[in-house]
């Protein structure tokens, strides 16, 4: 495999037109995908995330250790108990010129509270109860109940309240941020900047599913920029190219095996810990991921303010040996204690991870049986809760409410996503307290010992944080990859210019 792909490299390279002419300023980017859609209100999958924040803006933005910065609010406050304030910064436009203010805010945001308009985030606001404009520059948020998260929320961009008014805007939008949309069709989507000054005049991001294809084009230079979605076994071939900078980063997307606590083995804790200490992660990553992601312990990346430092959990076969031992599963005549259904998706790296994982427990007498699914017909089992252990990804955790998601009883299938089932009445009440204190210290402290009792149960069994990979071309200088794979740092970096490329 390896060998063909490298003779396929010399060979497009020897035919390749290196000195193609391309307008000055424009930044060539591939995505596996095309965004689903560039509004705001509507955008869940990766790539819209990511495009729309070129476009838009939110009242608040978080910084690299997710606390909350002012992006169109320059203030905000709680003079009561359920109301917050915010104030506008002044001079603000959206990319069309017009005038961006109050009530364009309020609009956005109570568009996403109507049923009518079935807006994926609407859960997000469940607790709001009103939005309204206090003239020109200023927000009032009226909620029904305490609600600490609501404001890593108020990252949602801000549209036109004529646009807000309206169905799903997939493919145009007026946003307020550094770009707008010049063109979408059937060569991909072209944003240009509103300052016209920029290093970085114009984006075109092209979907290019295959990334053996995406990374050729990337070293012939038809693009300049790719960023994930990058098997480990191209990342060899990358580094050997001179043409070409790889820069790598602990992403916020957390790996993770899950498990069935109502099983009637694993839900004794004795059997979830010896099947952690059973996997020798390290190994895991090296051999099947690059040794590029960082060893996890929870959801959170330790960068988080809501994080704490939890005890490492080693590898010790001979201990989860024994655990079992006490737990009353020994080993019969065949050396197996009992069997586990393991189910993962068809993903090829999934698949290699499963298998795996599962020859490391059958090391301990678990006889592992993989069933490999389908991507639609895997999640929609495991968002049912209906398995013994799969494995999944939480894609871009920053907002720590997400342990009340996945580990609160009252968030079990089809209420939530405590898949697992996990029920601790003293965790409720920690995250029950969290959700609506106001006090980030308070917070702080709630969630370690959220993280610490869910690492002593065993909920999940953690793996690592995914890593942010951007590989980028001759003519970019500056990128910094973020953790949650933001892109927004390509409308500041240099492109330069060399006599080949005009």
């Amino acid at each position: 495999m390896k060998l063909c792909f490298a003779l396929l490299v010399a060979c497009l390279l020897l035919t390749a037109c290196h000195g193609q002419d391309r307008e000055e300023g424009v930044l060539r980017v591939g995505l596996a995908h095309m965004p689903a859609t560039l509004d705001p209100r509507f955008a869940t999958d990766a790539a819209s995330v990511r495009v729309q924040e070129l476009l838009h803006r939110g009242l608040l933005r978080l910084d690299e250790s997710f606390h909350l910065q002012g992006d169109l609010a320059t203030g905000w406050g709680q003079p009561e108990p359920l109301l917050w304030r915010f104030t506008l910064r002044p001079g603000l436009h959206f990319s069309d010129g017009t005038p961006l203010t109050a009530a364009d805010v309020a609009a956005t945001l109570s568009a996403v509270l109507n049923p009518a308009l079935a807006s994926p985030l609407r859960a997000g606001f469940a607790a709001v109860r009103q939005v309204e404009a206090e003239g020109r520059g200023v927000v009032l948020i009226h909620l029904k109940r305490p609600d600490a998260s609501l404001l890593t929320r108020l990252t949602l961009g801000i549209l036109p309240a004529s646009i807000a008014a309206l169905p799903q805007q997939a493919r145009t939008t007026t946003g307020c941020g550094a770009y707008r949309v010049r063109l979408w069709d059937q060569h991909g989507l072209t944003l240009e900047r509103v300052d016209l000054h920029s290093r970085v005049r114009v984006i075109h991001f092209t979907a290019v599913k295959d990334p053996v294809t995406r990374l050729l084009k990337l070293t012939r230079g038809e693009l300049d920029f790719v960023q994930n979605d990058l098997p480990p076994h191209l990342l060899s071939y990358v580094r050997k190219q001179a043409s070409l900078t790889m820069q790598t980063r602990p992403s916020t997307t957390f790996s993770y095996i899950g498990l069935n606590l109502q099983d009637k083995r694993l839900k004794d804790v004795r059997v979830r810990r010896a099947l952690a200490l059973a996997l020798d992660r390290n190994t895991l990553k090296r051999a099947l991921f690059a040794d590029l992601p960082v060893l996890a312990e929870t959801v959170l990346t330790p960068a988080h303010w809501a994080a704490t430092k939890l005890p490492r959990i080693p590898f010790d076969p001979k201990l989860a040996e024994t655990l079992l031992d006490q737990a009353g599963m020994r080993r019969g005549a065949d050396g197996i204690r009992f069997s586990l259904n393991y189910r993962t998706s068809t993903d090829p790296a999934r698949l290699q991870l499963a298998t795996a994982v599962a020859a490391m427990w059958r090391r301990i007498g678990i006889d592992v049986h993989i069933e490999s699914l389908e991507w639609g017909g895997f999640y929609a089992r495991i968002k049912q809760g209906d398995f013994q252990v799969f494995s999944l990804a939480w894609v871009g955790s920053s907002d720590p409410d997400i342990y009340r998601w996945i580990l609160h009883s009252s968030m079990w299938p089809p209420h939530g996503s405590n898949r697992g089932r996990y029920a601790n009445p003293q965790v409720d009440a920690w995250l029950d307290q969290a959700a609506e204190s106001a006090s980030q210290q308070q917070r702080q402290l709630l969630y370690a010992r959220v993280e610490k009792q869910m690492h002593a149960d065993m909920v999940y069994i953690p793996l690592w944080y995914d890593p942010v990979i951007a590989v980028s071309g001759p003519r970019v200088k500056g990128f910094r990859p973020q953790p949650n794979g933001s892109l927004l740092g390509l409308k500041d970096i240099f492109l330069t210019e060399s006599k080949s490329d005009r």
